[in-house]
């Protein structure tokens, strides 16, 4: 009885029941954010899991817009100042640098963001809604901020915005959708891909969900949506959606049985809200976005006792508290289900989780406080570029369909890691650990400071306690007594552990000998690059 009283409860949202310590701290920062950060394990370790978790996801100030670093040539905006709201100017390519930034305040966002998941719901949202290519930095500016101000929000309401934003707009045609010519792209992938999902083929033109008539009908429901000024060089002259009313088809829509044989009437500019508010009624709506949020952060195999008692209770949370997300987000992190010992560390980073993580952990503010603007910036965009090259750039998913990790069968996330980007994975490791870093410009490069991190682990003068200490805040499961051997061989190859003790006990009695700590340092940097190589610092 025992037994299986652990099995239902470990398979349900049930609120979780164990003891609640830095480990189970530690694995709630992994999912939520990027990297753990030693001051905010301590705080959230400290807290009560209902409180740590309320705090991960309240509504915060939205982040300062993306300012002009390293342009002189933009008549509009100074160094040093916002470019958003601002114009574009003839004869000269203000979007290059305006996108550069934008790619640099992405990451600053994320090295920012203190005790919240904001930022991996962004990154949530940006993959849900994934739009291919660099744009327009405006526009892209205002598709993101959408998706920063509806992070925990109303998902119905978030799709009402999509509808009509600027960026979507572009990307999936939608500004193209005319009463003579209607463009279904958008409509097809409103119901396949953001809200009811496609689901199998279940008869001629017939998905799970809905039916290609229903894609026809949607479009022309959804005629009559421009936009312009995108490229501007005219004070004032933002980059705006509207709505102009000949190009609408005004005849009714006949929806398929999926939808109850429904029929959408002309309501002018008011009528895709009413094919929001209907799609929504689709109890599929509810269940689709909720196993992508499981996904995301839990695990990618959903099998049917996983659909039974988890994402039908998340998706019954999710309608009876109005499509607002925060509540589903906020029983999943509190359950037992989410801390069960499976779900510790069976998900592979995805590449920003990765660089971002590495820089979050150990602390990159420290050194970019000594930087100057420019090279802050640089920094940054070396952080977003690597992330690329592992094969996730931020602004620029593969498809509309968002990064294959999340959704390509069976793979999922594994998808993450072949011969190319591991090897770009072991690359940047190997950087982050060597004595020069990487250049930000001015001759200057950027470093992690390994001898300052480990001040935080207890008794770090034992190599036992420092290998332990390193292990428990940077590995998401727990080491074989052979691997942990093998670590301190690292550290100490050969020698008794009196060897370390010793010298870091001098390097701590004499700070200011810059000789005893290079030392130090130097064996700090092996044994954190063999960390870092070990395919346990892959999971999450």
């Amino acid at each position: 009885m025992g037994t299986t009283l652990r099995i239902n409860s470990m398979m349900s949202l049930a609120p979780y029941a164990g003891e609640w310590t830095a480990k189970e701290a530690a694995h709630l920062l992994r999912r939520t954010g990027f990297g753990l950060r030693p001051e905010e394990l301590d705080q959230l370790s400290g807290m009560d899991l209902s409180s740590a978790v309320d705090l991960l996801l309240e509504d915060r100030p939205l982040p300062d817009p993306p300012i002009n670093y390293d342009y002189l040539l933009d008549p509009n905006v100074p160094l040093g100042r916002p470019w958003p709201g601002k114009p574009l100017a003839a004869g000269v390519n203000l979007n290059t640098y305006r996108n550069r930034s934008l790619r640099a305040w992405v990451m600053d966002n994320i090295r920012k963001e203190r005790l919240s998941a904001r930022e991996r719901m962004v990154e949530f949202w940006s993959n849900h809604f994934a739009i291919a290519g660099g744009g327009q930095a405006q526009v892209r500016y205002d598709n993101h901020m959408l998706l920063e101000t509806f992070a925990f929000g109303n998902f119905r309401e978030l799709i009402k915005r999509v509808v009509v934003d600027k960026a979507m707009l572009v990307f999936l045609n939608g500004n193209q959708n005319f009463v003579a010519s209607p463009n279904e792209n958008f409509a097809r992938e409103l119901l396949e891909l953001f809200t009811v999902g496609k689901g199998p083929q279940i008869g001629d033109g017939d998905y799970s969900n809905y039916t290609e008539e229903d894609v026809r009908a949607l479009a022309r429901a959804l005629t009559g949506w421009r936009t312009r000024y995108l490229y501007s060089t005219v004070p004032g002259q933002e980059p705006e959606v509207y709505f102009q009313a000949n190009l609408h088809d005004t005849s009714d829509k006949q929806l398929s049985y999926h939808f109850n044989n429904d029929i959408i009437t002309d309501a002018g500019e008011e009528e895709y809200k009413h094919v929001v508010d209907r799609i929504f009624q689709q109890p599929a709506t509810a269940l689709y976005i909720c196993r992508k949020l499981y996904r995301h952060f839990v695990y990618y195999k959903i099998p049917d006792q996983v659909e039974t008692d988890i994402i039908v209770p998340m998706a019954r949370i999710l309608t009876q508290n109005d499509f607002e997300i925060r509540p589903v987000l906020r029983a999943l992190f509190m359950s037992q289900h989410f801390y069960n010992a499976d779900n510790l560390g069976p998900m592979i980073k995805n590449p920003l989780q990765l660089v971002a993580g590495l820089m979050r952990t150990f602390n990159h503010d420290h050194q970019l406080a000594d930087f100057n603007f420019d090279q802050e910036r640089r920094t940054l965009n070396y952080y977003y570029a690597r992330a690329t090259l592992m094969d996730m750039e931020y602004f620029n998913p593969p498809s509309v369909a968002g990064w294959e990790a999340y959704y390509q069968e069976p793979s999922f996330y594994r998808i993450w890691i072949n011969g190319s980007t591991l090897q770009e994975r072991t690359r940047f490791t190997r950087t982050m650990t060597g004595i020069n870093g990487f250049g930000v410009g001015d001759g200057v490069r950027a470093t992690y400071d390994y001898l300052a991190w480990i001040a935080q682990i207890p008794n770090a003068t034992e190599p036992n306690a420092l290998i332990t200490g390193i292990v428990e805040r940077l590995l998401p499961r727990p080491l074989s007594a052979g691997q942990l051997a093998n670590l301190k061989e690292t550290l100490i190859p050969g020698l008794p552990d009196f060897e370390w003790t010793v010298e870091y006990g001098d390097h701590l009695a004499n700070p200011n000998d810059e000789d005893l700590a290079a030392s130090v340092a130097a064996k700090l940097r092996d044994l954190f690059r063999a960390v870092f190589s070990l395919a346990e610092f892959q999971l999450v």
